[in-house]
Order: C-alpha cells, then structure tokens, then sequence
C-alpha cells in the first residue's frame, strides 16, 4: 500500500511538471501528455525501487537527471513532433523534476526502504549498588584488613 502512495506522489508531481512544461509550450494534447507522465513515472519509480537502496543519494539524482531528461526528450518528440525544439523544454522538465526527486528520495528511504533502526531502547532500568561506592573507603578498608 505504502508503494502505490509512493508511486501516486511521483505520478501527480511527474503530471504537474510534464502538463506545465509541455502543455502550455506545445500543442499536445491530454491524453498524450497523460501517457507520457505514466510511462516517465513508471520508469523512474522502478529505478527507484531497485537503484535507490544500492547508491549514494548524490549518484541517485545525476542518474534521475540524465534519465528523465532522455526520457522527455525522447517522448516529446513523439508527443509534441518534430513541429518546435523539444531540446530545452526536455533540459527544463528535467531540471524540475531533478530538483522534487531530491526529496522524493529521501520518503522513499524513509517510508518504503526502511533502513534498519536496531533493536529498540528498553524502557525499564534497574539501578546496580555495589557494596562499596567511594574507591577510597574500599582502599582504606582492604588495607586495614591486610596489615592485621
């Protein structure tokens, strides 16, 4: 349940981006910009799934950059056609959505990953008395007891 969340949070903030950039600087039309924020969504979610936990969080995002920047140049040519430049509003979806990857990340390893807390900090404590509690006393006192 916790990775359809994930992966509604990455669809809307993906449509937000892919529906603001291409959809006010070309004529595409809804459904093709739906489908294109479903397939760069699905890829990327799937990149982090199985990427993220294995990398640094700094590799992480270069690769979301180089990625999400192939993947809108790549899919704008077919939404938006090879009528304007796909080129820059490719580099600026891809920048945007860089920039929100950076804390989707770290839900993702806060909410999906989990990384391992340890065993969890008793609640009870018990206080130990020794017989003795100044050093000095039990000094003093073990000598007395060997010079007799």
């Amino acid at each position: 349940m916790e990775q359809l969340k994930a992966f509604g949070i990455k669809f809307i903030g993906v449509g937000i981006i892919t529906f603001g950039i291409f959809g006010i600087f070309s004529n595409a039309t809804i459904t093709r910009l739906l489908i294109m924020t479903l397939v760069i969504s699905g890829i990327i979610f799937i990149g982090d799934l199985f990427i993220l936990p294995r990398m640094n969080q700094l590799v992480a995002i270069i690769g979301d950059l180089a990625l999400y920047f192939a993947l809108y140049w790549v899919l704008g040519n077919f939404v938006v056609g090879n009528v304007t430049p796909v080129l820059l509003p490719a580099f600026a979806a891809a920048y945007l959505a860089t920039a929100g990857e950076a804390v989707f990340h770290i839900y993702m390893m806060d909410r999906i990953h989990e990384p391992d807390r340890g065993a969890p900090t008793p609640t009870r404590f018990q206080t130990e008395f020794a017989e003795e509690s100044d050093p000095e006393i039990k000094t003093k006192r073990e000598t007395i007891d060997n010079d007799r």
